[in-house]
């Protein structure tokens, strides 16, 4: 099949996103697929190769300037040429807002092209941090404490939060957003005062979520197939322990910071909830294809944190270490998400 590769965007999951598209463009050209992988730097230009040719800048240490410029010097591009996707289906390796959050999947439903991952909808709730929790809560699962935060609401009144009944310690995080960017443990009333300011010059929207103390725990979630039926099957899910105080940024993406167990060292009947409980999370949200979701684990009960509906896909993230540990190929997985972008379209998948 002829599969473009979405990756690079414009959100601070930017980096991250180049690594995936990259693991994704050669998965799936080993699978046989002609694969173009295309580029979107962060300023929203699109650079579309002509060629279905999976070339990529070695290394991984380039800042995303320069790795735009030799991208851009190994293809012979067609930016901004929508009509020269001429693909079967797009791959979303993209991350974050304007990638994640649905306007990217409903501008290519728009144009009528077949895309992995969860639909519009689904996208949009579960980049809403605030929106996603309430649906979990009414879904009867748990949720820690949490507060919803406007940059407007605080310009206009910054001592607004001092009524909001805060549990300390708590988290500062963007209500749309991922890969902890500009996410900040929070210890006490003067220290939320001296973050704030800071977190607004990056972010419009904010949750303050109750610091729980307990295990890190994530688990993916796919849809397979068994003849005609689509069942929902959870993976072994991941423990997770952080390099620092959290798992942030550096923990996630710096080697060796922080440590990943598939499958968590957790009770079984504890390990079966988890996996109940991003299946509930899933079907919550009407995602589609896969997802994953993050828990904190205190005592025997998870609270869930949040769901990604384009869970990081480079060679040492979650959902590949989790589909390794339950023995399914990750060019299973791959292929699943394919029939299913093109199934939801109407088309038949071509094998």
């Amino acid at each position: 099949m002829k599969i473009a590769v979405l990756f690079g965007g414009t959100s601070t999951e930017h980096e991250i996103s180049l690594r995936t598209g990259t693991f994704i463009s050669k998965t799936l050209s080993s699978m046989g697929h002609s694969v173009k992988p295309i580029l979107i730097s962060r300023d929203g230009r699109w650079v579309i190769p002509k060629e279905y040719r999976p070339e990529f800048p070695e290394g991984n240490s380039k800042n995303p300037e320069e790795y735009l410029k030799e991208f851009e010097e190994l293809h012979s591009t067609n930016a901004g040429a929508f009509s020269s996707l001429d693909c079967d289906v797009v791959f979303l390796g993209l991350h974050g807002t304007s990638g994640e959050d649905g306007s990217m999947q409903g501008f290519l439903k728009v144009l009528g092209i077949p895309f992995t991952g969860s639909d519009v909808k689904a996208s949009a709730l579960a980049m809403d941090k605030i929106r996603a929790n309430r649906l979990f809560q009414l879904a009867g699962m748990s949720v820690a404490p949490f507060w919803e935060l406007r940059k407007k609401e605080y310009s206009e009144n910054p001592t607004l939060v001092e009524n909001f009944g805060l549990e300390y310690p708590l988290f500062l995080k963007p209500v749309e957003g991922g890969s902890s960017f500009h996410t900040f443990r929070i210890e006490g009333p003067e220290d939320l005062r001296h973050r704030l300011p800071e977190f607004f010059d990056a972010e419009e929207h904010a949750i303050l979520q109750k610091f729980l103390k307990g295990t890190e725990v994530s688990c993916g979630v796919w849809e397979k197939k068994e003849g005609s039926r689509k069942i929902l099957e959870a993976l072994p899910p991941t423990e997770i322990i952080p390099g620092g105080e959290f798992f942030d940024v550096e923990s996630k993406y710096k080697p060796g910071l922080s440590q990943e167990i598939t499958p968590a060292r957790l009770p079984e009947k504890v390990i079966s909830k988890i996996q109940e409980e991003s299946i509930l999370a899933h079907k919550t949200l009407g995602c589609e294809g896969y997802s994953r979701t993050d828990f904190i684990v205190v005592g025997e009960i998870p609270f869930v944190l949040e769901t990604n509906t384009l869970p990081g896909m480079t060679e040492t993230s979650l959902i590949p270490q989790q589909a390794k540990a339950a023995g399914i190929p990750i060019q299973t997985l791959y292929q699943s998400l394919i029939d299913q972008a093109l199934e939801r379209a109407g088309k038949i998948p071509v094998r």
